[in-house]
């Protein structure tokens, strides 16, 4: 089967890149807000957190896409099944237990979510949760960022 043209890994870890940039930002930039602009600042804190908050939306999705490409070509999903226990996160059912969250449900849950939030609360535990578009079976995922880059990281180009 002939491989995908772009180069993956190196597409993965670019949006990877934006994703960790955006979370482990946030806080300096709000405490630099804090400390040293009094006032509104309307159309900064619009540039410092409205505009990469989409941008790093838009690199999770591209991050998804890419890493159903690269599952689709190297089944990592059947290989990480056989021989790791890792977990990406949570998937939150309607009426069943919570699950481990998978790779393959990582890019899943992202791509057809309803729509993505952040949950920067825990220091250097951020989370990207994704809302079902039709809760019946899961209502979200909750996406350790953390434990996506260690894949993502590992993966050579």
């Amino acid at each position: 089967m002939p491989k995908f043209s772009l180069p993956l890994t190196q597409l993965i870890h670019e949006n990877l890149s934006i994703v960790m940039s955006f979370c482990f930002s946030r806080q300096p930039l709000h405490e630099l807000m804090k400390s040293k602009f009094e006032g509104e600042w309307k159309y900064l804190r619009k540039s410092l957190f409205a505009f990469s908050e989409q941008r790093a939306e838009k690199a999770c999705i591209e991050l998804a896409v890419f890493l159903r490409f690269l599952d689709d070509q190297e089944d990592i999903s059947g290989y990480l099944a056989k021989t790791s226990r890792r977990s990406f996160g949570l998937l939150v059912m309607k009426d069943k237990p919570t699950k481990r969250l998978k790779l393959r449900d990582v890019a899943n849950k992202i791509i057809h979510a309803s729509h993505l939030e952040w949950d920067l609360s825990a220091q250097h535990k951020p989370v990207l949760v994704c809302h079902s578009q039709k809760a019946d079976k899961w209502t979200r995922a909750e996406v350790d960022i953390v434990a996506l880059a260690a894949f993502c990281g590992g993966l050579i180009h």
